[in-house]
């Protein structure tokens, strides 16, 4: 067995209910489906504490339609890249931030509230990232339903076309 494998196979020990979604893709690389906010929170401080990776190299956020994603890359002394998906509700897109173990995760924490919208909790309080001042608030433009057509730089507004009420919603 290989150390891809020996990391998966412990992970599937301690936690069953990591079985069939954790992926061992190709050497030096492993890849998880999304987990629930619970989930995901108990394997990341797992592979941390005890599975050694120390190492956080980036989050990526993913637009699933009804959801947000978050991909955080993973690494350990081995030069394992370990790909670990978290999934919530783009209805309340409230997530933990990692940088209680990886401090590094900080700007891109706030990258992923500036551009998705995500509700990062215990972040500490400090400037957006990467968005400019006077940015309209609730403009999140990684979101598929954001249309870069219909915000003005000049004025820094978002200007989407007014909703046509259809005729069977005025009854």
């Amino acid at each position: 067995m290989n150390n891809e494998e020996i990391i998966v196979s412990k992970i599937f020990d301690r936690f069953e209910f990591a079985r069939d979604k954790i992926h061992v893709q190709k050497r030096l690389r492993i890849i998880s489906d999304p987990f629930s906010r619970e989930e995901f929170e108990q394997i990341i401080e797992y592979l941390h504490d005890e599975l050694g990776f120390k190492i956080a190299h980036h989050i990526v956020g993913i637009d699933y339609g009804e959801d947000l994603g978050f991909i955080y890359m993973l690494g350990n002394d081995e030069h394992i890249i370990f790909a670990l998906k978290e999934k919530v509700s783009k209805e309340n897109p409230e997530i933990n931030s990692m940088t209680k173990y990886y401090p590094s995760l900080l700007m891109h924490e706030l990258e992923l509230v500036d551009l998705f919208g995500a509700i990062v909790k215990d972040l500490p309080d400090v400037p957006s990232y990467p968005l400019p001042d006077g940015w309209p608030k609730g403009n999140h433009p990684m979101r598929k339903d954001w249309n870069p057509a219909y915000f003005d730089h000049k004025t820094m507004t978002y200007n989407p076309p007014a909703k046509e009420v259809k005729e069977d919603e005025k009854q």
